[in-house]
């Protein structure tokens, strides 16, 4: 019987504009704030990238990266050694320089609103290397955390979807077996095939972007939110027939 549904949040109920020339401004912001020179940037960039890509270099390491050490390790090499407060200043420095790129959906409260009037629990299950804090404060100043009973980042867990141990944190807080969630979002690797392997249900999104992967994999395809709260009623009615 479904219990909750859980949510990815980027380009599932968020939609986030990634910009090079935005970036490069805020990473001198980064530097000012760390006491560096701002004219380093592109050095900054260079090195966070190469960071960023040794992550990823692996599809089956699924371990997060601590955003606190790259930066600091980043900032050394451009010739700016600084301590942990100064790190965490230029952080919060970056992470605020993006507010503008943060785009809620229209219709994600909704969409929230409406999955708990059914009766059903809600998570956030999210990779971001961000601080969890400042992640939770975007989610507040939103009006998404008011709506949902969990949040999980990767950047808490320090494990990346596919990597069962983020799932099982989020149902783990619910108090929800696998088989009783359905899981939402955009990325068939980490938000359908990573959920099924537990025995989730699986609803794929193609509203702000569309995935290479095989769409045949995910339960239900949805092309708008309305669509995605017409996957959860099918699945509720296909465990409780007269339900609805």
């Amino acid at each position: 019987m479904l219990e909750a549904v859980l949510f990815d949040y980027g380009d599932t109920l968020l939609e986030f504009h990634f910009d090079e020339d935005v970036w490069l401004g805020k990473l001198r912001e980064m530097l000012v704030a760390a006491g560096g020179p701002p004219e380093r940037a592109p050095d900054l960039r260079a090195e966070l990238r190469r960071r960023f890509d040794a992550v990823t270099a692996d599809p089956d390491d699924h371990a997060e990266l601590i955003y606190e050490e790259v930066v600091a390790e980043a900032l050394a090499a451009c010739g700016t050694p600084v301590g942990p407060e100064l790190v965490r200043a230029a952080i919060e420095a970056e992470h605020r320089g993006w507010a503008s790129a943060r785009h809620l959906h229209a219709e994600a409260h909704w969409l929230l609103e409406e999955v708990r009037a059914r009766g059903l629990r809600i998570a956030i299950v999210s990779n971001t290397f961000d601080p969890p804090d400042l992640l939770r404060a975007d989610l507040a100043a939103e009006g998404v955390t008011e709506r949902v009973d969990a949040i999980v980042f990767s950047s808490g867990v320090g494990r990346r979807k596919p990597a069962p141990e983020i799932y099982r944190a989020a149902l783990d807080e619910l108090g929800v077996e696998p088989e009783n969630a359905l899981f939402v979002g955009d990325r068939v690797r980490e938000d359908i095939q990573g959920p099924a392997a537990l025995g989730m249900r699986t609803c794929l999104v193609t509203y702000f972007r569309f995935d290479g992967g095989d769409h045949g994999l995910a339960d239900a395809v949805a092309a708008s939110p309305a669509e995605v709260l017409a996957a959860v009623d099918m699945v509720v009615a296909a465990d409780e027939p007269g339900k609805l």
